[in-house]
């Protein structure tokens, strides 16, 4: 067995003193200082863009993937805003300042944490439009594109640890989260949670970061309003992990039937959603920017 150096956390420290950083990029506070105020200025918004152009062409390839299926391509920040509102374009922005300042030369394993996160966003979008259609799609989004930034933090700070669980879960064709508790390492739920208290990010993002696994489908977290939320979310994670990882037989059967009683469907009704949903994964690999970031 690899013995791994422990990871010793102190929530009160972590991410400020030790392993620090940065604040987010003062353009997502200011655009959120304007959603707040009485003057919401389009071309303010748009001008607080332009000045960074990576954001730009970011926000761009973003706002003309298919996700948003808009009927003309767009190809100026003033008029992404008029298109999608400032509420989607803040959430847009968030998630990329969030993604940038975590960034890391790790490209290859980058990329397959966040072809997995988007291919989650568009599961759990498609879930919810079926099951939950109650649900804000946007603020899901948002939530589940960064459901998983707490293995960002490993990659960032603890790679020797992140690359033995990888491998590990990898060889057993087990889940992530379950190659954690073999080596008695925090979980990148826990880290994920300590980020979004680190730099305040919404409620609905720290709930995606804490509750996402398996095991949270099952657990009474998933009750009422804030717990169909966390449903969708969990959902997105576990069908796209199901279609896309090699697991072992059992516990491909073990998600199978978790999905099945969460959605309250039956065997068929399971096979035709999994089909409609494994189309979703080459629009998340379209939906992926050539440099690994979303």
């Amino acid at each position: 067995m690899t013995q791994l150096s422990p990871i010793e956390i102190d929530p009160k420290t972590f991410l400020y003193e030790h392993c620090s950083l940065p604040a987010l990029p003062e353009v997502l506070t200011q655009i959120q200082n304007i959603i707040l105020s009485k003057d919401i200025d389009i071309d303010r918004i748009a001008d607080l863009i332009n000045r960074d152009p990576s954001l730009v062409a970011q926000i761009l390839k973003i706002v003309n993937s298919a996700y948003y299926g808009l009927p003309v391509e767009i190809s100026n920040t003033k008029l992404a805003v008029a298109y999608l509102g400032i509420n989607t374009i803040h959430r847009i922005v968030l998630s990329i300042s969030v993604v940038n300042t975590l960034a890391t030369e790790e490209k290859k394993e980058l990329n397959t944490i966040w072809l997995h996160s988007v291919f989650a966003a568009l599961c759990a979008k498609s879930l919810a439009s079926k099951f939950e259609p109650l649900l804000n799609t946007d603020e899901l989004w948002s939530a589940a594109i960064l459901h998983d930034i707490g293995k960002l933090i490993y990659l960032k700070f603890f790679p020797d640890q992140y690359k033995e669980i990888n491998k590990f879960s990898n060889i057993n064709k087990c889940l992530f989260s379950e190659a954690e508790k073999h080596y008695s390492l925090p979980s990148s739920a826990y880290l994920g949670t300590l980020l979004c208290d680190r730099w305040r990010l919404p409620n609905n993002i720290r709930q995606a970061c804490s509750f996402h696994g398996l095991h949270d489908l099952t657990s009474h977290t998933n009750k009422g309003a804030t717990g169909n939320f966390t449903s969708m979310i969990s959902l997105g994670n576990v069908t796209a992990v199901l279609l896309s990882d090699e697991l072992k037989k059992e516990k491909k059967i073990e998600i199978a039937q978790t999905i099945k009683t969460s959605l309250q469907i039956e065997e068929s009704e399971f096979l035709v959603l999994m089909g409609e949903l494994s189309e979703l994964q080459p629009e998340a690999e379209k939906f992926m920017l050539h440099d690994s970031q979303f």
